[in-house]
């Protein structure tokens, strides 16, 4: 019985020794196929993933260079910007600087008119009173010839009337040598002529009065023109302040000319 139990107990160790062979057989194989499964998938993923940190340092040095390539391109337009900056800085006092000499000139331009206005008046002033003078002496020329004329006239009278006084008297004479007796007669026509002497010598006295005054008024006209010179040095004057007014303004151009450059 024993010796059954013994050799039976021996089959089956026998049979569990061998099926653990053959299982210790089967998981050496399986873990061989894993291991080189488990290589071969690591292996392709390593140079997978070395090709792409290849590619990544390649895209990397592109990126760098570029970036670079940015920041230098970057730094060119500052210095473009500046540049571009400096001249509209430049071009903005430039500017300034047109509408300050533009009001300058306009400042300039507005004196001068009104230096030359003066002028202008005082050439027409001049022009006035020339043309006033010449009107005076054309006058006085016409009131000279016809005062000759009225002399000559008047003179004329006075011989045409001496003429017939003359005539009347020798009628007179030789009516008397006809009648002696008639005395009165001459006598009234004489009275007669001598008040007509008188009435002649009334009226040049007259005319010599006249003239006088004439004289006396042409005299007194002479006597204003102080009062235009007056009027011109009053002019001068405001020339002068005028001159001084635009040299005060080129100095302050050249001060502003100072600041700005300082």
């Amino acid at each position: 019985m024993l010796t059954n139990l013994i050799q039976e107990h021996d089959k089956i160790k026998r049979k569990t020794q061998k099926e653990c062979e053959q299982k210790w057989q089967d998981l050496k194989k399986m873990s061989k196929g894993v291991t080189t499964h488990l290589l071969t998938s690591i292996t392709g993923g390593v140079n997978v993933v070395f090709q792409n940190q290849r590619h990544l340092e390649t895209e990397v040095s592109k990126l760098q260079t570029q970036i670079g390539k940015f920041y230098k391109e970057a730094d060119q337009w500052k210095d473009l910007i500046k540049r571009i900056n400096e001249p509209l800085k430049e071009l903005g006092d430039v500017e300034n600087w047109m509408r300050t000499i533009d009001q300058d000139l306009k400042d300039l331009v507005f004196c001068v008119n009104f230096v030359n206005g003066h002028q202008t008046e005082k050439e027409n002033e001049q022009k006035k009173q020339q043309e006033i003078e010449e009107k005076r002496r054309l006058k006085l020329q016409e009131e000279e010839l016809a005062d000759k004329k009225k002399k000559e006239e008047e003179e004329k009278l006075m011989k045409e009337k001496e003429e017939k006084l003359m005539k009347e008297k020798e009628k007179e004479e030789q009516k008397q040598k006809k009648s002696n007796g008639k005395e009165t007669t001459p006598k009234k026509k004489q009275s007669k002529s001598s008040s007509k002497v008188k009435s002649t010598s009334n009226k040049k006295t007259k005319k010599k009065k006249e003239r006088s005054k004439r004289n006396k008024s042409e005299k007194s006209q002479p006597e204003k023109k102080p009062q235009k010179k007056k009027k011109l040095s009053s002019l001068e004057l405001e020339n002068e302040l005028l001159k001084k007014k635009i040299e005060e303004m080129k100095k302050q151009m050249v001060m502003n000319n100072e600041t700005e450059q300082n």
